[in-house]
């Protein structure tokens, strides 16, 4: 190992805490080189998060940024540089920009990673990256404050860009380390992957719902507000009628995502501790979440998104070193009843 790439891969290790709250936490769970190859991955995710969500510009621009991002997957070093350049210009005192802006350091820890892993990370990251594109490029076209998403298939595949094929990445990271002796069980682990990233991303736009619509970034879909004579404009700010109704119906649609997390680690060989709990964890503390939000009285048209305590999460942590086994999977099926 060289000294730069030593110094790259401090660099990733450091900055994760930077722009992750939660999956900081998480990542502790996996060893060696699954555990660097899972904060790779996450970390050029991240940074295609950035592009589509803190750096505005015209369709053009932002379709620009976004192929330069996916020339850099397809192993093209100066499109990697030439993203951080134009991302140095605004990322002071932004974490998310400064990632960007540090690109090249988490693209040559990429670079170095085996080929399997490489090639799972490169897959998800142009999927994800490919999918913001199409959906940034057309919210820029439109007037503000249009809602992001048009229907409910929307709301679906928006998901899978930006989450599902995230499931997708780590089944295929954990597939090279288990000793898989099932194809059948294999085959229904990756089938059931995209669900788990989907579980959370929704959770994740319920959550966000107050911060997101102030922003200009509304997330429900136009066809659901439609329904109730809504505009984006009327989701926050008033307990109007109707916005309860559309939080419960999106509510519904991470419970039944969240649901299907059980099912997905009883895939997994119970002698994979560490992978489960890495899978248990955050869909812990989404059913954690959504119930503190449910408890506030101004969620989801108040100021601000419910945050769960740290001591919450860290509870939720340690109640799933017994939910990894099969009878404590199934009352966690049971916790995620749709309402």
């Amino acid at each position: 190992m060289t000294a730069p790439l030593a110094d790259d891969r401090a660099y990733c290790r450091a900055v994760l805490p930077r722009v992750s709250r939660t999956f900081a936490l998480n990542i502790r769970l996996l060893p060696g080189g699954l555990g660097e190859a899972v904060r790779t991955g996450y970390l050029l995710c991240r940074a295609a998060d950035a592009l589509e969500d803190s750096w505005p510009g015209s369709p053009a621009e932002i379709s620009a940024r976004f192929d330069l991002a996916l020339a850099a997957m397809a192993g093209d070093a100066a499109a990697a540089e030439e993203l951080a350049r134009g991302a140095a210009a605004l990322a002071a005192g932004r974490d998310d920009l400064e990632l960007v802006a540090s690109f090249p350091r988490v693209w040559r820890v990429w670079r170095a990673l085996p080929q399997h892993d490489r090639t799972a990370l490169a897959e998800c990251v142009c999927t994800l990256a490919a999918g913001m594109s199409r959906y940034a490029a057309r919210a820029a076209a439109r007037p503000a404050g249009a809602p992001y998403l048009d229907s409910e298939a929307e709301l679906h595949d928006y998901c899978w860009v930006v989450a599902g094929c995230v499931g997708v990445m780590l089944t295929r990271l954990f597939a090279a380390r288990l000793a898989e002796t099932d194809p059948a069980r294999a085959a229904r682990r990756l089938e059931l992957a995209p669900a788990v990233g989907e579980s959370l991303q929704l959770t994740n736009i319920l959550l966000d719902w107050p911060a997101d619509v102030r922003r200009g970034r509304c997330y429900v879909p136009a066809t659901w507000l439609a329904e109730r004579g809504l505009s984006p404009a009327d989701l926050v700010g008033a307990d109007r009628p109707g916005v309860r109704d559309l939080a419960r119906r999106l509510e519904s649609l991470a419970r039944t995502a969240l649901a299907r997390v059980p099912d997905y680690v009883e895939t997994l060989p119970a002698g994979a501790l560490r992978i489960r709990l890495f899978c248990l964890w955050p869909a812990r503390w989404a059913l954690a979440s959504l119930e503190h939000a449910r408890r506030d009285p101004e969620f989801p048209w108040g100021p601000r998104r419910p945050r769960l305590p740290r001591a919450r999460l860290w509870a939720a942590a340690l109640s799933s070193l017994l939910a990894h086994r099969d009878g404590a999977l199934r009352r966690l099926r049971g916790a995620t009843a749709a309402i």
